[in-house]
């Protein structure tokens, strides 16, 4: 079974919302894309239902990804459920996104609203898939919030703009810093692998960057084309 550990020996892909470039983001038909590539890991997103269920899907509203309108927050998993997130998916619940990769890939869970933490935390408990999860987010008290539930479970943190990042990362006990690729210079991927840091910047769609970024040393990849970007992992 594929766990989190295994990754930092080499460099590894990551499916951006499983192939976002390729199918209709953050579904189930994307990840099995993703996986069918031979990627190491799929990322998702995670937010709640009006009801409480975490819910697989990025943005703050279903206007962007599906047919419907209206604030995920505010709408029942059943009125979520009925909506189509692209080529007739549906919008998954996390635990069928979970049981989907468990066994065939890592999982990076990112969450975008603080009440997906316990409700995520719970699921992955129940599968005990601690080993092969990574919790990811922008939000530090996200990821304080996980090591509270679970002290060894994994964290990374998220960040898109000039920062501390990689301090503070490793200040909360977090394994890995997930930076825009734009911010994975030289000089900071070296800084983050000295205090024994994974780095896996994102999203990098063309085999220029990726070759440039795996020159850096960095220890992954996370792409919206794993069918593209699966190439650079092979290669010396």
């Amino acid at each position: 079974m594929p766990i989190l550990e295994e990754l930092m020996g080499y460099f590894f892909i990551v499916g951006h919302r499983g192939a976002k470039g390729l199918e209709p983001e953050n579904t189930l038909k994307s990840i099995r894309r993703a996986l069918e590539l031979d990627v190491d890991a799929v990322e998702v997103d995670v937010r709640v239902s009006k009801d409480d269920y975490p819910v697989v899907i990025h943005d703050e509203t279903v206007d962007r990804t599906t047919n419907g309108e209206g604030s995920v927050a505010e709408m029942s998993l059943e009125e979520l459920r009925k909506l189509d997130a692209g080529m007739g998916e549906k919008i998954p619940l996390f635990e069928e996104v979970l049981r989907e990769v468990h066994g065939k890939a890592v999982l990076f869970v990112e969450f975008k609203v603080p009440e997906a933490v316990d409700p995520v935390l719970e699921k992955v408990d129940e599968l005990n898939a601690w080993k092969s999860v990574l919790f990811i987010s922008f939000h530090q008290e996200h990821l304080l919030k996980v090591k509270k539930y679970k002290e060894d479970a994994y964290i990374g943190l998220i960040y898109s703009k000039p920062s501390d990042g990689i301090v503070l990362a490793k200040k909360i006990g977090a394994i890995a810093v997930l930076p825009q690729y734009r911010l994975a210079t030289e000089k900071a991927v070296a800084f983050a692998k000295r205090l024994k840091l994974m780095v896996v910047p994102w999203v990098v769609n063309d085999l220029e960057t990726g070759r440039r970024l795996k020159s850096y040393g960095v220890s992954g990849l996370a792409t919206d084309r794993p069918d593209l970007l699966i190439k650079l992992r092979d290669v010396v």
